[in-house]
């Protein structure tokens, strides 16, 4: 093909043929084929594995066939031809395939043949596999049933064989409305569509092994293809086939994103994702747009009045913690004046009067010293008074012969045995 030698392929890698040598193993094929190899192993009865059209069960199944040993097991694949296909036909087909060469066309003969055949495997050592593809034909034609006979086909007490039912989703389904069919399944099995990364790896796999580089695909063409292909392998084929196809038509060594495009329009394919959504506005700061009416909910369903008022009550606050007791605050200088005023006449500088605090002179009568000028007391008036005090205010008081105490009263710091204070006393009164 002339396409392909302009990008240097020895062959067509994208044909949708089981060919093994281009078998990509994703992480959901090889758990299928883990799963299917242990059920061979084990001579487990019945293996339904299923997936969507074109996911690659063929292509599993038929890697797993050529992976059984012969010496451990004899192992065929069949395929139901719709309309032709019946049970009559399973039992005919494995039987030659199992090596008689003209099955006896009684059916309860042939299953008699079949049955010898099989023994006959078993006391060999190995374990018969047979795999049906595309069985959701055999489950249209209400075949499904008729397989029963053969998982009951047992040597020695053990299965004499190992039936794998592969097929589409329907299969499944078809499965399991019959309940007789349904509990006789010992491995369900389900294949994945390829992830975008195991996408973009299985065509340069393909590429690789039909000698290509897979530059001759744009990073570009491969994002395309992944998104078109949806993960299924039989699209990715025909997809990655056009472009090139496509690309050799413009006279170009790579296939583009815009090969890939005209490709799927021709194959009239649809993408699995829809297209790049457009970049979103910036946002704005107008008021949004009023939604659309909603239906009115029932009557018993609103609120209650009490539950929502329509003016939310204001908050309570938190009571106010207790102020701790503060010392009284000292009053200024400039409230002296007012707190004398309020206990007695304020007092005048040129007025003192000294009042007598001791209990046993309570009946002497109190003796007042007016001052009306510091000036004339000579430089030192109280000279001869000992110790000496830090003012002018005096507190004097009359001799008399009820009191007690001796010459000299040490409370007030006078000597009354000495005369000249009361003739100082007495100059001071008359001036």
């Amino acid at each position: 093909m002339e396409h392909l030698s302009t990008f240097g392929l020895s062959r067509d890698p994208f044909a949708n043929e089981p060919q093994l040598d281009l078998f990509f193993e994703s992480r959901s094929a090889a758990d299928a084929t883990a799963r299917l190899r242990r059920a061979a192993q084990q001579g487990k009865g019945l293996v339904v594995l299923t997936g969507a059209g074109g996911i690659g069960k063929t292509m599993l199944v038929r890697h797993v066939l050529d992976g059984l040993e012969e010496e451990m097991f004899e192992a065929c694949l069949l395929v139901p031809v719709p309309g032709v296909s019946d049970g009559a036909w399973v039992v005919d087909r494995l039987a030659r395939q199992l090596g008689i060469e003209s099955p006896a066309s009684d059916r309860a003969a042939g299953l008699t043949e079949l049955y010898e055949k099989l023994a006959i495997v078993r006391e060999d050592g190995r374990n018969t596999v047979v795999i049906l593809d595309e069985a959701q034909v055999l489950a249209e034609q209400g075949v499904l049933r008729e397989l029963r006979g053969l998982l009951n086909l047992e040597y020695e007490e053990k299965r004499l064989l190992t039936l794998v039912l592969v097929g589409l989703p329907s299969l499944g389904r078809a499965v399991a409305a019959e309940p007789a069919l349904a509990d006789r399944v010992d491995v369900p099995l389900k294949l994945a569509g390829l992830t975008p990364d195991e996408s973009a790896r299985y065509l340069t796999h393909r590429i690789r092994a039909a000698g290509g580089n897979p530059a001759i695909l744009e990073s570009g063409a491969v994002s395309a293809l992944v998104k078109w292909a949806g993960g299924v392998p039989r699209r990715l084929n025909a997809l990655a086939d056009s472009a090139l196809f496509e690309a050799h038509l413009a006279g170009r060594v790579s296939a583009t994103p815009g090969d890939v495009e005209r490709a799927a329009l021709e194959l009239e394919f649809t993408p699995d994702e829809p297209p790049l959504a457009p970049p979103a506005a910036p946002p704005s700061f107008a008021p949004p747009a009023p939604e659309p009416p909603r239906k009115a909910a029932p009557p018993a369903r609103m609120p209650e009045p009490v539950r929502r008022p329509a003016t939310p009550p204001p908050p309570v606050a938190s009571p106010a913690p207790a102020p701790r007791a503060q010392a009284p605050a000292k009053p200024k200088p400039s409230d002296l004046d007012a707190i004398f005023a309020e206990e007695e006449t304020p007092l005048e500088l040129e007025e003192v009067i000294a009042m007598g605090t001791d209990p046993m002179r309570t009946q002497a009568s109190p003796t007042v010293a007016l001052l009306s000028d510091a000036e004339s007391f000579g430089p030192d008036p109280f000279r001869r008074i000992e110790p000496p005090r830090a003012d002018a205010t005096v507190a004097l008081f009359g001799d008399g012969p009820d009191l007690p105490g001796g010459d000299a009263d040490s409370s007030h710091g006078v000597d009354d045995s000495s005369g000249d204070l009361d003739d100082l006393f007495a100059d001071l009164v008359k001036e």
